[in-house]
Parts: C-alpha cells; structure tokens; sequence
C-alpha cells in the first residue's frame, strides 16, 4: 500500500514501568529520526550495518546504510521508475532480502493504474547492495497452473522460508477486476521465479475487524503480510481493515499444520492483534528484525497520522507483548514519548546526549502509555522503530 511521507519514531519494549522527562541525558535518542515510506530494514552482517529500504515519492527505491538503527543513515538510490511501461508508476513497499549470495527487492509496480499492479524483483549483480541491480518479473501471480491465467494483482510481497523450502507470500486480488484483496503464497523456484497454483490461505471477512469499516456491509481487506519465526514456530502478521482509515490494523495467521500451500494449515487468531485508539490512528504495515543476538528484537509498523484522512500528523506508539502461549497481543498504542535508551548494541558506540530521559522504575507485565510493556513469550526484550504517516 502506497502512503504519503512519514516520520521514523522508535521506542523501547521492555519489562517494567517507565517515566518521560525533558532532561538530556547519554544513552537515549530522540524521536523523530527522519521521514520515510513502506519501512522495510535488514542487518547487512557482513559489512556491520543497516540497510534501510524505501519506495520515494512512489518513483524510486533507495537503501540508506547505519551503523545503528537509530539514525537517518546515508542514502543510495537503487532503481528509478522509467517513464512507461509496467513498473513505471505507483511503486510501493519494497522489501529487501539476502537469498542465495544476492540481494532481492520484491516490491509492487504499474503503469499508472492501480488494476495492472504486479510483483517485481530487483536482484544485484554480485553480493554488494550497493552495487548494480537488474530488474525482474512482473512475477506470475494469477490464476490457473501457471499463475498467468489470467494476469493478476499483486503487491506487498514477502519471503517465507519453512522446511528447507522458500514460499512467496502476497496480497492479491481473487479476480483481475474485483479490487479484493487476499493473502496468497505460493511455491519458488528461484528468488525470481515462482512455481505451481496460487493459494488462498484465508477468507478476508472471517471477523468484523478485518473489515475496511464497521459491520457486515463493508469488504474484507487483508495485505502486507510479514512472517515472525521463533523457536520453532512460524507466525504471519498481517494489515487488515483500510490503510487510509482508523480501521487499519493488524491480524495474526499461526501455522499449524505441516505444509503452508495449504489453507487449512493456518490458524487465525479470532481477535486483532494491534489497532487504533482514540489518539494513535491506523496502525500496520510491520517489520520484524532481530539487532543480531537473542537478546534484542525490533517491531518496525506505519501508523496514519490521523483519523481523518487529511488531516494533522499528531501522534503515534508502539507498544506490543508476546503472551506465553504464543499469541501476539500488542498493548494498547499510545502518544509518541519524548526518548527511549539506546539498544544495547547501540549504547557503547553513542556518545552524544539526546533530549529527554526514559527509564524503568518499577516491575510487573501491564499495557501502558510511553511506549513500554512486557515481553512474555521470547527470553529477550523487544524493541519497536515506528514510521509515522503525514
């Protein structure tokens, strides 16, 4: 889903109770970071970095590299639209992914016309993300055996690794003109090539909240989906409701059963797992990344500034528990707090002060404002960088 610019906010997930003050003080950064569109970022390990990747203005993809996820970072631009054709335009949410010894960006693309999106990959020519790229697809996404028959919409790809085997996952129309949007995978071949029938792997309306606006009248609406994998468990996040509206939100799929091509391997969860409040409006479109070790983790997701669609760009929050059950429940989203500590990897190489201070003061699991709850089902803390739409 396309969006206007947004602001890069982060806090901080953690056991314990917290406290917002104005005093600057080392060991805490500020938000906002800087502005952006479609989050997506990776740990590049072998060059110690970040790499942040973004669709600009809905006509370019660009890679910022940081040392830290908390600074704006330098940045690279990738690939720029050309001037017709089927990727010319409305180029939205590029993901970037390190598969067989090459980077792949798998990203949504048109000419102009939102019914002829379709999935594109961007792969460099060698291990070096900053060096050239060569661009392909539009991916097979459609109907029929060969995904093809007919042509199909499609945008918001991710990658799913299970069993030794790599899946494609999207959202994408069940008709070439029906704008109904559905979560599909199949099978790959190759970073850049799919294999056998698209499928569903579930209804879009199974509950209310899915549904862009309250009550039965209104469609179902399911995108952007992201996988979180953790002790042997498989998890898919995903945005339902409506993007540009409060409804926006997100869902959680488990997978239970053994193979993910099919449908009844995956369990919904009955209830919304993040979403609106009456200040935080339109919360999803997440990334989950690992800092490198057990220990840390960061929840990256687009909020709208505002339940009103043209409106201010007021506020923003973060925070989410993982229950020990294994279902994701996200704390209730709250205004931005003024700073969060630095992750732990991040704190030995800062050494200028920011303004404000944050800290934990007391015990216990609870939902709470500034940015703080308790992380239950992996034995780390969890970390949260929020984008934040105008």
């Amino acid at each position: 889903m396309s969006y206007p610019a947004v602001v890069l906010f982060i806090g901080l997930i953690l056991q314990g109770g917290s406290t917002v003050t104005s005093a600057a003080e080392p060991g805490h950064f500020t938000n906002p970071l800087r502005e952006g569109a479609d989050p997506w970022v990776v740990r590049d390990e072998s060059a110690k970095r970040w790499l942040w990747c973004t669709a600009e203005k809905a006509e370019r993809i660009v890679i910022r590299t940081t040392a830290t996820l908390t600074e704006a970072g330098t940045e690279h631009e990738i690939w720029r639209a050309p001037a017709s054709g089927p990727a010319s335009g409305q180029v939205w949410a590029p993901e970037l992914h390190f598969l067989d010894g090459r980077w792949c960006i798998y990203f949504a693309a048109s000419d102009g016309r939102n019914e002829t999106h379709r999935a594109f990959v961007l792969r460099t020519d060698s291990s070096d993300p900053l060096g050239s790229w060569t661009l392909h697809g539009p991916l097979a996404t459609g109907g029929g055996m060969d995904r093809n028959s007919p042509p199909i919409w499609a945008i918001d790809m991710t990658v799913l690794h299970h069993g030794g085997i790599r899946y494609a996952v999207w959202s994408g129309w069940d008709t070439p003109d029906s704008d109904r949007q559905f979560l599909y995978i199949a099978r790959m071949t190759s970073p850049i090539e799919l294999t056998g029938p698209r499928v569903r792997l579930c209804r879009h309306d199974d509950y209310e909240w899915e549904r862009t606006g309250e009550g039965a009248a209104n469609r179902g609406l399911n995108e952007g989906p992201q996988v979180l994998q953790h002790d042997g468990r498989t998890f898919l996040i995903y945005s339902c409701g409506a993007a540009w509206l409060p409804t926006y939100k997100l869902g959680l799929l488990e997978l239970t059963g053994r193979d993910p091509l099919s449908s009844e391997a995956w369990r919904k969860h009955p209830q919304s797992v993040f979403q609106s409040t009456e200040l935080t409006f339109g919360v999803g479109h997440s990334c989950f990344v690992s800092t490198g070790t057990t220990a840390t983790w960061w929840h990256i997701y687009l909020p709208n500034a505002t339940a009103h669609p043209a409106g201010p760009a007021p506020f923003i929050s973060s925070p989410f528990d993982l229950i020990s059950q294994g279902s994701l429940i996200l704390a209730n989203p709250s205004p931005p707090a003024a700073c969060s500590p630095f992750p732990l990897r991040e704190e030995a190489s800062r050494d200028k002060p920011a303004i404000g201070v944050y800290s934990s003061n007391t015990g216990g699991s609870y939902r709470m404002p500034a940015l703080v709850s308790k992380f239950q089902c992996l034995p780390c803390p969890f970390f949260s960088l929020v984008f934040f739409s105008q």
